[in-house]
């Protein structure tokens, strides 16, 4: 009768059933890494435990919303018409990512700005320091070099194919060193073929960049609310997309995606039952399956630039008076009105538009003047004897 030794000893020479029941753990992991990745033909996320978890989840979902997207919004951010001043509560798991990595991503201009403020130099010459900024609006465009919804090809993707290959390495090795075991192979491959079949559903794409194209120029502001220290906003022309629609999220009718994911959840089954019965080589299978949730970890929280979540934008250049060349569109100062004054002067009506989502209370006799004012040299006037008094005090 073999005693607690014996059978320690024979559980970490070759584990038993320790794969089968970490495939149907971290499903949530698995979902996060999909959604990030996918957009084209190919999604290559590995294969790894928690397959087949997930690959329930998606079927119930895909019964009861018909949605494979099932995680909400990772931050709450506001998306703001700047035209008609209509706030929307995003819904969009992709816009929220977008901006919750904006300190990766945002332009080295800004960052520049943020981190180094320039001195401020006001009418009568006199330069004062800027010690912080409350408040950074940057002005974005879509890019002319790619299409939104084609997401580019970055060190995330090319990792989840390099994976596969080292997965794929080291199934085979058994083959050599334990007289031709093919069985962590067969799962191996198997596994990895329904990871990038699981990936590859078109609802994946129409789901994640569900929005009509703009017909006309619209502008959206993208921000976390008031208190936050940053608004993002983008210049959509026609044939852009429209980010307001975006942020709405509507769901998807895609009844073939049931019929997938019902034929998908059946594999994953056979393949957890088959997987049962390796008993010999279990340390290499143990191995890849690791390596790939290694790999679907880094995929789901790895920030990215913009133009590989398939939302090419980039920092917008405005005229510098009758100085060339053109300078970023950054507005930033060390008050929040202060800013958004700013930005009400180069993008007229815009600005006014953020001033009940910062200042919900009542303004400054001076600020409701300015507002309410069209003269640009009287508002000139009135922020300049803001700031000098400001400045003035603070010394």
């Amino acid at each position: 009768m073999p005693n607690a030794k014996d059978e320690f000893r024979s559980q970490w020479q070759e584990p038993s059933d320790i794969f089968s029941v970490l495939l149907i753990l971290g499903g949530d992991v698995i979902q996060t890494a999909l959604v990030a990745l996918t957009g084209g033909i190919i999604t290559p996320v590995a294969f790894s435990f928690g397959w087949v978890a997930y690959a329930i989840s998606a079927l119930l979902s895909s019964f009861g919303e018909n949605k494979l997207i099932r995680c909400g919004p990772e931050i709450a951010i506001l998306a703001i018409n700047l035209q008609s001043g209509y706030s929307r509560p995003n819904q969009s798991w992709l816009l929220a990512r977008l901006l919750k990595t904006y300190e990766f991503w945002m332009a080295k201009e800004v960052k520049e700005t943020i981190d180094a403020p320039p001195p401020l130099r006001d009418e009568e010459g006199a330069i004062h320091e800027v010690r912080n900024i409350a408040l950074c609006v940057a002005v974005y465009r879509w890019s002319k070099k790619r299409k939104p919804g084609h997401p580019a090809y970055d060190w995330v993707w090319w990792s989840g194919l390099i994976t596969t290959v080292v997965q794929l390495g080291i199934s085979v090795i058994p083959f050599g060193i334990q007289s031709g075991n093919w069985g962590v192979f067969l799962i191996t491959a198997c596994g990895s073929l329904l990871a990038y079949a699981s990936g590859a559903l078109p609802q994946w794409r129409q789901e994640k960049w569900h929005a009509r194209t703009l017909r006309v120029n619209k502008t959206i502001g993208l921000t976390r609310g008031n208190g936050s220290r940053h608004v993002v906003v983008v210049l959509g022309e026609n044939g852009d997309l429209d980010l307001e629609d975006l942020a709405a999220a509507w769901p998807m009718e895609f009844w073939s995606t049931r019929v997938y994911t019902l034929l998908l959840a059946i594999c994953w089954l056979v393949l957890l039952v088959a997987s049962t019965g390796i008993k010999t080589g279990t340390w290499y299978l143990l191995a890849v399956g690791g390596l790939g949730m290694l790999q679907n970890l880094v995929v789901a929280g790895a920030p990215r630039y913009p133009a590989s979540m398939g939302t090419p934008i980039e920092l917008a250049k405005m005229p510098d008076g009758d100085r060339q060349p053109e300078i970023p569109a950054i507005f930033a100062e060390e008050k929040v009105m202060w800013t958004l004054m700013e930005f009400e002067k180069r993008f007229e009506g815009h600005g006014k538009r953020l001033v009940s989502e910062f200042f919900p209370g009542d303004l400054m006799a001076w600020e409701e003047q300015w507002w309410a004012s069209t003269d640009p040299a009287e508002r000139k006037k009135l922020l300049g004897q803001a700031k000098r008094k400001y400045f003035a005090k603070r010394k």
